[in-house]
């Protein structure tokens, strides 16, 4: 059972005669959800990035940094909104699926993406606020971090063939 669809088959390899019997349409979804698996990795860096620099930051002792972690979360939320999206395209529009590491997958990708919105928006309103405590921020950054490791793990099961994925 493929539950992510034909170009998902044997790893992610696509097989570009498939694509002979498709309309645009078909070949336009195709398409998009194989992007997903490219578009991952920028938003991935900039929020475990800009956790890093916030952690710097505070080891410095020096607020400079919020400013590169506040552009960093901007731009990595809009990655995220849009490698949500393109994922949609991977996995199919449903939502419901058989197969429980892709539906957490999906659902765990979507908060991410609304989630680091919000957590742009928070770190936006402490920039304008230098003298708050930033300490429920720091933590729901942290978690975000947390999060994004979690869901790059269910992709990587899903994509690679199970759990064991990242056996020693």
């Amino acid at each position: 059972m493929n539950i992510a669809g034909d170009d998902m088959a044997m790893g992610g390899m696509h097989d570009e005669g498939a694509n002979k019997n498709k309309s645009f349409g078909e070949r336009l979804v195709s398409w998009l959800g194989r992007v997903h698996t490219m578009v991952i990795h920028f938003p991935i860096a900039m929020f475990i990035g800009a956790f890093g620099v916030e952690l710097f930051g505070l080891w410095r002792q020096n607020r400079d940094y919020q400013r590169a972690a506040h552009v960093m979360l901007v731009v990595g939320a809009l990655g995220a909104i849009v490698a949500a999206f393109l994922g949609w395209f991977a996995g199919g529009f449903y939502l419901w699926d058989r197969n429980p590491i892709l539906m957490t997958h999906r659902w765990l990708g979507t908060s991410i993406a609304i989630f680091g919105i919000g957590l742009a928006y928070l770190a936006t309103t402490y920039r304008r606020a230098p003298d708050r405590s930033r300490t429920v921020y720091w933590g729901l950054l942290g978690l975000m971090t947390l999060a994004i490791s979690v869901q790059g793990f269910l992709g990587g099961t899903f994509m690679h063939g199970g759990l064991n994925h990242l056996a020693f």
